[in-house]
Order: C-alpha cells, then structure tokens, then sequence
C-alpha cells in the first residue's frame, strides 16, 4: 500500500468498473488543493476497488487513500505553477498503448473491450484524456523531486543499523525462479504463404485500396484491427525494433516494404510525423503455428534440458543462448514478481500452474518441459530452476541488501517529499475535511500552528 500516486499501467480502465458498484449516497467535498478538489465519491470509489481487490478496508487504508489524492493534486498544483508541460501527443500515445494493453491482455480484441465497457474506444480515450495528463504531469513533478537520489552501500548500512533490533522485519520463506523459454515457430510454408497474402495486399494498396479498409479486413492485430490499424503516435522505444527502424524511416503518406518482426509480417503506413513521434498503422499478417510446430518447439528445450542436466552447458549461458523471453533473459532468465518489482516470491505469490510446475524441485534443480502462456497472448514452453530459496527470518544485511537497499531509497524518497511539501505547501491553498485532518499521515499537509 505504500504507493505514490504515479500511473501503473491501465488503472484508469480498472476504477471504470466502480461505476458499477455501489454509489455513494451523499457527496461532498472533502479536500482542495489549489484549484483541484477531491470528493468524498473518489475516495469511496478507490475503497471499493481496494475492497474488491481482497483488501481489508479500515480507517488506515482510508487515510492512506486520502493522503495519495492530496498528494496528487498538490503535484498538479505545483505542475501548474512550474510550468510543466505534457504534449498532446504524448498524452494520446499513452492512452493508445493503455488501450491496447488492456486488448492484448484482458480482452482479446476491441470489440470485447468495448462491450465490457459499454463504450466505443474513442469514448474511453475521452473519458480518461484528462486523468492520463494529470498523471503524467504528476509523473514529471515526481521526477523533479527524486531524480537525484542515489542510495550507496554506506547509507543502506546506516539504514539498517537504524532500526531497533526488536523493529527488524520477519521475511516469510521466499525463492528465487530462473526460466528458459521456447516459443514454437511457424513452419516454412506457413511463412511463405503469409508473406505472399501481404504482398499481394500492399499491391492492391499501391494500386489505390484504401490502407485502413485493408487492415479492418485482414489484419491480424485485435488492438488496432477495428481502428484500420491504427497505432496512434508512437515514439522511439515504444514497438520492437524492426517495427520503429523501418516506420521511422518513412515519409508521410508512404507505405513500407513488407517488415517481419517476431508477431509475423507488417504494412506499415506513416500519417504524420511531428519531431521525434510519427502517427502511424499498421496491417499484420501472422503465419499460423500447427500443432507440429509445438511439438518441435518442446522437443528443442527438452534437448537443451538434457545439455543442462548432463552438465554440457551452464544454465546461466543457455539462457543467454537459447532463451527467447527477453525479459527474463536481460536478468539471467531469472522471473520478476510483479507484484514487488523483485525476483523474490513468497509461495502465495506465484501462480498456480507455476506452482504445480516447481512442487517437487529443489534448488538447482530443473523441472520438466512445461506450456505456459506469454503476457501477449503467445503459447510457449519453459523449463524452470530455483534459484535460491530462504526460510523464515529476521532481515539481515547479508541475506536481504536488496530488499533493504531499496527500503532505504524508499526512506531517503520520502524525507525528501516531506521536505518538498514543507518547502512547498505556503504557496498553494490547501483544505481538509474535518474527518481527515486526524489522520497520522496527513498531518504534514495541515499549516504549522504559529
């Protein structure tokens, strides 16, 4: 729960849904800062969700919602003030890649989005417009504050030599999981085949079909299909890199040659550029994987798992040579819980079929070739290590300086917002709810008693 307010990816699509729950009988106004106010509903509504969520709803939770909308406004307010600015663009391209997250992973395609929703994409767009700038506006005064702050060796020591040796946190018993992983590869034929229906496409394009009714037709994106293909304004860093070199080389107006890319083939067309952000669409056709493609696939890990076992190749330098989760890969095929932002899992936090895959395994051990299936929807194959695994214990630097490290950033982070509130608050309005103002974490808004 000890979270600023930044955005994590698709929450404004989440608190949609609490317009469906239960509504709050009498609204008021319950904090201002500056000219932004907070309502009673937008606490309710956050709570539901919480509550939702498996949370247990009390006045800390509360007062910890609270403080996270004060702090939200108090950032617009200094935003204002400083001058910051988001540009349009950027705030349409984020809303373009929460959409087509929230497609790839949770609907599958627009139209189901939409039905869930009761909304067409571009009311959606609308509705959060406002909200997405004011995150970001909120994430760029964050990173005014703690851009500078590096944490050393000597002030994570210092840290824990702080905390009263009766005050140590108890760490429940937790691994450390490292993967290989193989997706299955479309066969020759197949290949061939999709790459002669996309050329035989931007034919019929150069020979004056309409791009967008091509891809609404055929293209086999569900993010962008019902769009024509649209992509929105992109940026460098935001679509793999085939994609971005051959669509930042385009004109406006032109269509590319055909590109491949790890999702099959691609048309791409640039609409407009503006800087370094081009607004571009795409058409995709994906050569179809058989189920003979699947069993080459798991018959390859199974041969590199034999290589492991029988000691012909290192696991570390197999991930680096084989492994095609590039995630996973970059750390030494070592697996992030999302939940912390670490590569350590406590039992409960390790999903269930993941979990049946691990039960027998003991460190350093493998487990046998298993599916799984990938954040974008692909069905894969993995073997999977323990890392490392821990009982038990009262933190110590030794076995926990990552887990401190970064307990010590987060206490280094929050003096100096406190500072910055402090240093700040003089210059902006600011009111509190009666029913708040007790709250332990909100006393730092409240004006100092002269």
């Amino acid at each position: 729960m000890q979270k600023i307010i930044i955005a994590i990816l698709g929450i404004l699509l989440i608190t949609l849904g609490a317009e469906a729950q239960e509504k709050v009988i009498v609204d008021k106004i319950i904090g201002v800062v500056g000219d932004n106010i907070i309502m009673l509903s937008d606490i309710e509504s956050q709570l539901q969700q919480a509550k939702s969520q498996g949370e247990t709803i009390n006045d800390d939770v509360k007062c910890l919602i609270f403080d996270q909308a004060l702090l939200e406004k108090f950032f617009l307010a200094q935003a204002q003030l400083d001058s910051v600015y988001v540009a349009e663009d950027d705030v349409e391209a984020e809303l373009d890649k929460r959409i087509r997250y929230y497609i790839s992973n949770s609907f599958g395609s627009q139209e189901k989005l939409e039905e869930f929703y009761g909304k067409s994409i571009g009311d959606l767009k609308d509705d959060f417009r406002k909200d997405v700038r004011n995150q970001m506006l909120a994430e760029k005064m964050q990173g005014k504050i703690y851009g500078n702050i590096k944490t050393t060796p000597s002030d994570v020591k210092s840290f824990f030599e702080g905390i009263p040796k009766d005050s140590l946190p108890y760490f429940n018993a937790e691994i450390e999981l490292s993967q290989i992983v193989v997706f299955p590869k479309a066969s020759q034929e197949a290949k061939d085949y999709a790459l002669m229906k996309l050329k035989k496409i931007r034919q019929d394009i150069i020979n004056g079909a309409d791009f967008g009714a091509k891809a609404q037709l055929v293209s086999e994106d569900p993010g962008s299909k019902r769009e024509g293909g649209d992509l929105g304004f992109i940026t460098r860093g935001q679509m793999v890199q085939e994609f971005e070199a051959a669509a930042f080389r385009l004109d406006e107006g032109q269509v590319s040659d055909i590109v491949e890319t790890q999702y099959g083939y691609h048309l791409i067309q640039c609409l407009e550029k503006k800087g370094e952000r081009i607004h571009v669409r795409h058409i995709l056709i994906t050569p179809p994987i058989t189920s003979f493609d699947e069993i080459v696939a798991k018959a390859n890990l199974d041969s590199i798992r034999t290589l492991i076992i029988t000691d012909q190749i290192q696991f570390t330098n197999a991930v680096k040579e084989y492994s095609e989760d590039e995630q996973s890969k970059s750390n030494s095929g070592s697996l992030i819980n999302p939940q912390t932002g670490n590569s350590y899992f406590e039992m409960n936090q390790i999903d269930g079929s993941l979990l049946f895959t691990i039960s027998d395994l003991k460190k350093g051990q493998l487990s046998q070739t298993s599916t799984f299936t990938a954040e974008d929807g692909k069905k894969g194959f993995r073997i999977i290590m323990i890392k490392s695994e821990s009982e038990a214990h009262i933190a110590s630097l030794r076995e926990d300086y990552s887990k401190i490290q970064a307990a010590a950033r987060q206490a280094k982070q929050q003096e100096a917002l406190v500072k910055w509130i402090k240093e700040k608050k003089g210059d902006t309005y600011i009111m509190i709810d009666d029913d708040y103002s007790s709250c332990d974490n909100v006393q730092k808004w409240l004006k100092e008693k002269q």
